[in-house]
C-alpha cells in the first residue's frame, strides 16, 4: 500500500517528496496546504499545496483527503475514495473527457483513507451549480459523456476492480440511509419548493426507489461518473467550442450511461433550457453513442432510460437538504438550488408519469 494520510494538514515536505516529488526537476523544499473555498469538498477533504521547489520555482497542486465530518462515513459506504483513485489509476489516461492529470493516487483498502494529488486547474473556470450551464456547455456535457459510454459499452468486465450501480446492498443502503431519511428534514427545511404535489413525489421515490433504480440502470454497462455536474467541471474552450474538464470521480461504476447525463441536467440546468433543448441535447447523446459504435439501443429507449434515471435522482438533493452535513451556507444553497432543479426536469418530461 502506498501512503495515505487523514488530514490534508499533513502533506508536509517529506510527504510531497516522496509521493510526488519525482516530477519536478528539484527538490520539494516548502509546502503550504491551503483549504479550498467555501462550499468545495462536500464528501472530501480538498485543499490546495503550494510548494516551494529548492530551485525557486513554485507549483501548485490539489490534495484530496478523508472528510473530516460525518460525510465520510457515507463517502466510505459507497466506496467513494476506492472508486476515485482506481478511476485516476486505470482509467484517466484514456478518459474521452479531459480530466487533470494526477500526480499520486492511493487508498488503503480496509480503512479507505486515501491521498490524491491532481495538478491544479486554477487558471481554468470553474463551474458554479448556483450559476448553472449555458446551453453550449450542456452540449459539450452530453456529447463528452456518450464517447465516454461508448468507449466502454459492454466492457465493464475488463476491470475487476469496478464496482457497479446495480448492486442491491448499496441500493437499499442509499435508499435507507440517505433518502427516506431526508426526506422530512427537507420537507421541514426546504417547504417552499414542495408545492403541488411534489411532497407526494418525492414520498414515493422513496417507497419505489429500489424497483425505480433497476428500471434506470437496466440494459447494457458501461463506466458512467457518476457525479457529472457542474459543479465538479471546469468550463473550458477548445478549438472555439465549448468543452468541459471533468473532476471528482468518486462515483466512478458501472451503470448505464443515461445517469451522467440525467444528473448533469437535473442539477446544473435551469427551467429555459428545458424542453426541446434538453431534448436536442439527449438526441446528440444518442448519436454520439451510434458514432462510437453502439448497436441495438433506439432513443426511445434512451429516453426512457433518462426519464427514470430523473426521478432516481431526486437523492441528491434530498441527501444534502436533508441527510448530509452540508458543511455552511453555499452548500445549503446548492441543496436547494438542485431540489428546484430535479423537479423541473422531472415535470419537464412528466417522468411522474412512471410512478406506480
Amino acid at each position: 500500500m502506498g501512503i495515505v494520510i487523514d488530514r490534508y494538514e499533513d502533506f508536509d515536505v517529506e510527504i510531497a517528496n516522496k509521493t510526488i516529488g519525482h516530477h519536478f526537476d528539484s527538490e520539494i523544499a516548502e509546502v503550504k496546504i491551503t483549504g479550498l473555498g467555501e462550499g468545495v469538498g462536500l464528501m472530501s477533504s480538498i485543499a490546495r499545496g503550494h510548494l516551494t521547489l529548492s530551485s525557486g520555482e513554485h507549483k501548485k497542486v490539489v490534495v484530496k483527503c478523508t472528510a473530516r465530518t460525518e460525510n465520510s462515513e457515507l463517502s466510505k459506504g459507497l466506496n467513494f475514495y476506492k472508486n476515485e483513485v482506481n478511476f485516476y489509476l486505470h482509467l484517466a489516461k484514456d478518459c474521452p473527457i479531459e480530466v487533470p492529470k494526477c500526480l499520486y493516487a492511493s487508498v488503503d483498502p480496509i480503512t479507505q483513507d486515501f491521498l490524491l494529488v491532481l495538478d491544479d486547474l486554477g487558471n481554468e473556470t470553474a463551474g458554479d451549480q448556483l450559476v448553472g450551464i449555458s446551453e453550449g456547455h450542456l452540449r459539450a456535457a452530453f456529447i463528452r459523456a456518450g464517447q465516454l459510454h461508448g468507449l466502454y459499452w459492454g466492457r465493464t468486465s475488463e476491470f475487476d476492480w469496478l464496482n457497479y450501480q446495480l448492486d442491491m446492498r448499496t441500493t437499499l443502503f442509499r435508499r435507507d440511509q440517505i433518502l427516506r431519511p431526508g426526506i422530512d428534514p427537507s420537507l421541514k427545511n426546504f417547504s417552499q419548493h414542495f408545492t403541488g404535489n411534489r411532497e407526494e413525489i418525492v414520498r414515493k421515490i422513496g417507497d419505489q426507489y429500489a424497483d425505480l433504480f433497476l428500471q434506470a440502470m437496466s440494459g447494457e454497462q458501461t463506466i458512467i461518473h457518476g457525479d457529472y455536474r457542474v459543479d465538479n467541471s471546469f468550463l473550458v474552450e477548445r478549438n472555439g467550442s465549448p468543452d468541459i474538464i471533468s473532476v471528482d470521480w468518486q462515483n466512478t461504476t458501472g451503470g448505464n450511461g443515461t445517469h451522467d447525463i440525467a444528473y448533469f441536467s437535473a442539477q446544473s440546468c435551469d427551467a429555459e433550457i428545458r424542453g426541446d433543448t434538453e431534448l436536442n441535447c439527449l438526441r446528440e447523446y444518442h448519436q454520439t453513442l451510434i458514432d462510437m459504435g453502439v448497436k441495438d439501443y433506439s432513443f426511445d429507449q434512451c429516453l426512457e432510460h433518462y426519464r427514470y434515471n430523473l426521478l432516481i435522482l431526486m437523492i441528491t438533493p434530498i441527501a444534502i437538504c436533508g441527510t448530509l452535513d452540508q458543511g455552511n451556507e453555499r452548500g445549503a444553497q446548492v441543496g436547494a438550488t438542485g431540489l428546484k432543479r430535479t423537479f423541473e426536469a422531472i415535470e419537464s418530461l412528466d417522468c411522474a408519469q412512471l410512478l406506480k
